[in-house]
């Protein structure tokens, strides 16, 4: 993944001119500084890109104490999520004024920001571009379309199933795990709308665009080197497996 961070801050400068070629008086030209350094600027409530990091920090913090509530974690960045309008962030406008499709038949991923607790992703895609089915250990995520459509599917992991299975392709041999998946939930996700998964529960997903199409994901913790190694990327086997329609039969890489 690329390492790098990017984060707009308010130029109150910028602000007072406003104030002033506007003909506003001093206590309202401080009204608005105020309402933009908190995140909102006019009658819009919605959240700038600076105030909405500021606000996920806040959040994201508290996940290694006793105070930490996954869920409720969860639908506070939901709400965030909602209040941002990620084609106005300079971050994101710079991100699809460079995008170029360098990788055919692969999404492009630009991180927006990350630190030890959470991080930012945009994600474009092509039509035929996807993720494949992949797990999140001990992370939480939210994911909000930003544009085009999106089906997602999401899983939990019940158990393996089995003994490890040998593949030889040419010189190479492999060994991968079937497991059985429980089917959580099947969205077709439209521009605005939010996807989510915990650590517990729907982890595991499938993100399938039916055009381009671009998202903006939050990940808690952000993604490190033990979670990284620990990813699990699964292949589908059979659906309704053992004839229970909620569950799939899946394998997934070993060694």
């Amino acid at each position: 993944m690329e390492n790098y961070k990017r984060r707009e801050f308010i130029r109150m400068s910028l602000l007072t001119f406003a104030g002033i070629s506007l003909g506003i008086n001093s206590i309202s030209a401080k009204a608005l500084k105020a309402n933009a350094y908190n995140g909102y600027l006019g009658t819009n409530p919605k959240l700038n890109w600076d105030a909405f990091l500021s606000q996920i920090t806040s959040l994201a913090k508290v996940q290694n104490t006793n105070l930490w509530k996954e869920v409720e974690y969860m639908e506070a960045v939901k709400k965030l999520l909602l209040q941002c309008n990620f084609p106005e962030f300079e971050n994101v406008k710079l991100a699809f004024d460079n995008y170029k499709n360098s990788r055919p038949d692969l999404f492009e991923h630009t991180l927006l920001h990350t630190e030890i607790d959470f991080q930012v992703s945009l994600f474009q895609f092509e039509k035929g571009e996807y993720i494949a089915h992949h797990d999140h250990p001990k992370m939480c995520g939210v994911i909000n379309v930003i544009s085009g459509e999106m089906d997602i599917k999401n899983y939990s992991f019940e158990k393996n199933e089995g003994e490890e299975v040998k593949y030889k392709n040419g010189d190479t041999t492999y060994f991968m795990q079937p497991c059985i998946l429980k089917k959580e939930k099947s969205e077709l996700l439209k521009a605005g709308e939010v996807s989510i998964l915990t650590s517990t529960d729907s982890n595991i997903h499938e993100v399938m665009p039916n055009s381009f199409a671009q998202l903006v994901d939050i990940f808690t913790p952000a993604y490190n080197t033990e979670n990284e190694n620990a990813t699990k990327w699964f292949s589908l086997k059979e659906h309704n497996y053992l004839g229970e329609t909620d569950k799939v039969l899946m394998e997934y890489f070993v060694r």
